[in-house]
């Protein structure tokens, strides 16, 4: 088979999370998505991110899907259960014929057999930008579903969504990078960031709240990766923290605790990932950092800055 040398993504979001989605594609991708489809030469897992529903390898790039048929009869390509779809994309001009006829000719084309049910293969036809593609198809499983079930949570943590998706801004996709959650509560963020294979490890100083998280990582065969510790105790450098900084809207907090906080961000870390419900530009500025990215993420009567601090 042919080398793959770029990368289709279908993505989608609720409009609530459209800032957060195009945060997310900007870090990993350097670039947003246009009409819900981004191209790149980057190979990133879709199941690691709650915004992409697909992955397409692209194998080949053709002005006419006859162009592809006729190198899939050259290189007879031998596959064991397959299967052929059409990835309908958000402005596509082909119609339904000629997406089943797509379809039909790509299989009659690949040697083996194929399996409508349980496809160990599923092959990838879509038109883009006037270009026919064809190549792997590769789906997000959604196992980070199972997620938002935990045995232990409070109301006023973060989502699964938005933690899944802070904790790849915080990494940059990469799994190497080292990431300290030290507030990290019920350990929203360390189940996700492990649950993807990310280098990541909590610090929650409530010693009730850090058991909790740890049922949670064991809850999900995770390793039990938060320690119950003051974060000001903290000694170890980390490439990136998340702080869900506490808000007094549900604790009692001062501006003083949150400088604090921040200021220890600072220390232990390269870059901070801040999520809060109000706005703290002057005390992030004031620790050292330079804020050069921002979004929110509102649902109902809340909103919630998440920015990206370096």
């Amino acid at each position: 088979m042919r080398e793959i040398k770029k990368y289709l993504y279908v993505i989608n979001y609720p409009t609530f999370e459209e800032e957060l989605c195009m945060m997310e594609m900007r870090v990993l991708f350097g670039r947003e998505p246009e009409d819900k489809v981004l191209i790149s030469g980057r190979k990133f897992d879709p199941s690691n991110s709650v915004f992409i529903k697909k992955r397409l390898d692209v194998i080949y790039e053709k002005d006419s899907l006859e162009e592809i048929l006729t190198d899939l009869e050259a290189d007879r390509i031998r596959l064991d259960d397959f299967k052929a779809e059409y990835l309908r994309l958000q402005k596509g001009n082909v119609s339904y014929e000629e997406r089943l006829r797509s379809i039909k000719e790509i299989g009659l084309r690949i040697i083996g057999e194929s399996s409508m049910t349980h496809p160990k293969t599923i092959l990838g036809i879509t038109k883009y930008n006037g270009k026919w593609l064809l190549g792997i198809n590769v789906n997000n499983d959604f196992g980070w579903k199972l997620h938002e079930n935990k045995p232990c949570s409070y109301s006023n943590s973060l989502s699964v969504r938005t933690a899944r998706a802070v904790v790849n801004i915080a990494s940059i996709g990469k799994l190497e990078t080292k990431v300290i959650d030290p507030c990290c509560g019920v350990g929203t963020t360390i189940v996700e960031g492990l649950s993807m294979g990310y280098n990541i490890s909590g610090c929650e100083i409530n010693t009730k709240i850090a058991e909790d998280a740890n049922e949670n990582l064991k809850y999900y065969n995770l390793e039990t990766k938060v320690v119950n510790k003051d974060m000001h105790e903290i000694e170890e450098y980390y490439d990136a923290s998340i702080i869900d900084i506490p808000y007094g809207l549900f604790s009692h907090t001062t501006e003083k605790v949150q400088q604090d906080i921040i200021n220890t961000a600072r220390r232990i870390s390269k870059k901070m990932i801040m999520v809060s419900f109000e706005d703290l530009d002057e005390l992030i500025l004031g620790a050292g950092f330079k804020i050069v990215d921002r979004c929110t993420v509102t649902k109902g009567k809340f909103k919630r800055y998440i920015l990206i601090c370096e």
